[in-house]
């Protein structure tokens, strides 16, 4: 019963780490782009 309690905490602690993780590599990636200044659809330039 032990293992399978210490194997949660580990899983929850990886996952959040993972979260983390994920979250600021997010934002850097979005602080960094610039934004676009065009037209998403140009219907009728064909």
């Amino acid at each position: 019963m032990i293992k399978v309690i210490a194997a949660c905490v580990i899983g929850a602690a990886l996952a959040g780490g993972a979260t983390v993780l994920a979250t600021n590599l997010a934002t850097d990636t979005t602080a960094t782009a610039e934004p676009v200044n065009e037209t998403l659809y140009n219907y009728g330039d064909r």
